[in-house]
């Protein structure tokens, strides 16, 4: 009889306790930065197996972090900025395509390749809030015309 009970509450503990597995973050990078550049955009994976939010981004290299979005308004696309992002359970959200990023305004220095940048995301799970640490790797700026699909334009690298 203990036994089960021991074995029902540790069932009823892990479903009600936002462990340390229930966040996983990976594939974080940037580009580097331009001479005047105030803002970068981060790129990575975050996957979730529980219910949540993201709440917030920051980094020491900026004033501040902002999750952003790709609405469409008046028929054209915009991006904003929003307060908090849900995220659903068993999912995997891939920042920085798809109108969903995550940017760091306010650069207080220049992001050279080969830098490591760190990012901590605030995240709620399972009513539970904690801090992500992770770091971006910084890679080289990809300056290419090409995308625009115009024999015209040519590329200048």
């Amino acid at each position: 009889m203990r036994r089960i009970l021991f074995c029902m509450s540790l069932l009823l503990a892990g479903n009600a306790w936002a462990g340390a597995n229930d966040v996983m973050v990976d594939k974080v990078w940037m580009r580097e930065s331009v001479p005047g550049q105030k803002s970068a955009t981060v790129m990575l994976n975050l996957s979730v197996t529980k219910a949540g939010r993201l709440l917030s981004v920051s980094s020491p290299v900026a004033e501040r972090g902002e999750i952003q979005g790709v609405v469409m308004h008046r028929g054209k696309p915009q991006t904003g900025a929003v307060d908090s992002m849900k995220l659903a359970a068993h999912s995997t959200t891939l920042f920085g395509t798809r109108g969903v990023y995550l940017a760091l305004v306010g650069l207080k220095q220049p992001l050279n390749v080969g830098d490591r940048v760190p990012i901590m995301l605030e995240v709620e799970v399972a009513g539970k809030s904690r801090t992500v640490e992770v770091e971006a790797e910084v890679r080289a700026l990809e300056l290419s015309y090409q995308h625009f699909n115009d024999p015209n334009v040519k590329d200048h690298r």
